[in-house]
């Protein structure tokens, strides 16, 4: 027991470190230049390395006091930055997931109806090109301009609404919809309310299934943490303009982690469902073997307790 907490306080302090305070010690490191060189003089080494020498000489030598308050005050400077990041990381990630503002209401309406309308017209254009396929495959007359392609056609249009969302877009964000595309699947299949069937589910998972679904989650829970760091070096760019240009690379690559992750969230419940979900309705009732429509939709009513 003593061996099994000794491993786990090294765990959590080698996360604590990763995810606090190396990230804080570089932010502090960046600030620091801004408020030394500002927008007047951003580029001049020469003034930091002097100021750099002028600090040293005045906490250096034989005065360890000053030396200690001045590390102690590093590490708390990196530490409070850290918390603000992830404190950031919270409307970054509703800003991703599409639970915009209600002064953004418009534009995400707009951007919503945009995805939306491409999600129809390709959706349209693989069910047009798979009737078409079928009917050639039964011996029907298919169109001409149809004929030749029919399989290449409705795969390059499934591709084509499949990047864009899973399900029919509902979001004006693509992250937003991959997260919810899970719940929309599962209750077109199953007829079960992923969310009021998850907490239950969870509970029969077995380790090595939940395993990958907490790692995956706490990926994208470091992506949006970036994306908070992505706001304070931006922030930076008020006392010196290249803090812009840091705060937008750092944004750039938050956003792309964001996706990444959330693709391979989404995929992992999703799976874990299709696998365990005779498990979940067998839990309740053998007669819910096999899987049936009807079956998770009454699991769902008693999940739900009337409400």
């Amino acid at each position: 027991m003593t061996g099994f907490l000794t491993e786990l306080g090294k765990r959590m302090a080698e996360r604590w470190v990763a995810l606090l305070v190396l990230p804080g010690l570089v932010f502090t490191a960046v600030a620091t230049v801004a408020v030394v060189l500002g927008h007047d003089r951003w580029a001049d080494t020469g003034l930091l390395l002097k100021w750099s020498t002028d600090l040293g000489g005045t906490v250096g030598g034989n005065r360890p006091v000053p030396t200690a308050f001045l590390l102690i005050g590093v590490l708390a400077a990196s530490v409070a930055s850290a918390f603000v990041a992830r404190a950031l990381a919270t409307p970054y990630e509703a800003l991703l997931l599409g639970r915009w503002p209600f002064f953004l209401s418009r534009p995400a309406e707009a951007l919503t109806r945009r995805r939306k309308e491409a999600w129809r017209r390709h959706d349209r254009r693989h069910v047009a090109a798979e009737a078409t396929g079928e009917a050639g495959a039964v011996g029907e007359e298919a169109p001409d301009d149809e004929a030749p392609g029919d399989d290449q056609v409705s795969a390059e249009a499934a591709e084509a609404r499949n990047r864009i969302a899973l399900v029919e877009p509902s979001l004006p964000t693509w992250t937003g919809d991959r997260m919810r595309a899970p719940a929309a699947r599962v209750r077109g299949q199953y007829l079960l309310d992923l969310g009021v069937a998850w907490p239950r589910l969870w509970l029969l998972l077995p380790e090595t299934t939940r395993e990958p679904l907490t790692e995956a989650r706490q990926r994208f829970d470091d992506a949006t943490t970036l994306g908070g760091w992505a706001v304070l070096y931006t922030a930076l760019g008020a006392l010196w303009w290249p803090g812009v240009v840091v705060g937008a690379a750092v944004a750039l690559v938050a956003w792309r982690r964001v996706r990444a992750a959330a693709d391979t969230y989404a995929e992992l419940v999703e799976a874990a469902v299709d696998v365990h979900v005779d498990d979940l309705l067998a839990h309740f009732d053998d007669e819910f073997r096999p899987v049936r429509p009807h079956a998770g939709a009454r699991v769902t009513e008693r999940f739900r307790k009337g409400m």
